[in-house]
């Protein structure tokens, strides 16, 4: 018999399915009291020094907003064109004031909606161009790099904040 080998993508793209699978059974278990809190920082979230003192319904929608953000900029290093310095603390707080009000079903859509085109966008790339480097303000990171720590680990750090928010 034949021995399969699962590609490095095929991986990436599964361990994103599976964040996002998470992510979304928190986000359907929230109360709707639960919606409302602030929520508090977790030590592994302040990554661009990140302050979780926006509500919760307002982390949950940032996650399912930035997601298709992130993975347009993965695609852009892919392609060799550039993804342009963001002042991630003006982004935030500007995200906050126009969803502020985003409700937990429209939150679901959108994960539901974009998480298996974003897997499949992951699946299509070539090991090879997962090495792909590019240097960024706190140093280089690879393609890997970026699904890891910034897509899914986006995810793992919001839903890590959440959670200590309602426990």
């Amino acid at each position: 018999m034949a021995e399969t080998k699962t590609s490095r993508s095929a991986l990436l793209a599964a361990q994103f399915t599976a964040a996002q699978e998470s992510f979304i059974r928190l986000v359907e278990s929230l109360s709707d009291e639960q919606w409302w809190f602030q929520g508090v920082n977790t030590p592994d979230l302040r990554i661009n020094d990140e302050d979780e003192t926006r509500r919760v319904g307002v982390i949950a929608h940032h996650v399912a907003m930035n997601q298709v953000w992130q993975m347009d900029r993965i695609k852009a290093v892919l392609e060799d064109k550039p993804t342009p310095p963001v002042d991630i603390k003006v982004v935030n707080s500007q995200h906050a004031i126009e969803h502020g009000d985003a409700t937990k079903a429209e939150v679901l859509t959108l994960l539901r909606n974009q998480g298996p085109q974003i897997a499949a966008d992951i699946r299509l790339i070539p090991d090879e161009k997962l090495d792909m480097e590019r240097q960024i303000p706190s140093g280089t990171m690879t393609v890997k790099d970026r699904i890891e720590r910034v897509l899914i680990g986006h995810i793992k750090g919001h839903q890590a904040s959440i959670e200590a928010t309602i426990a």
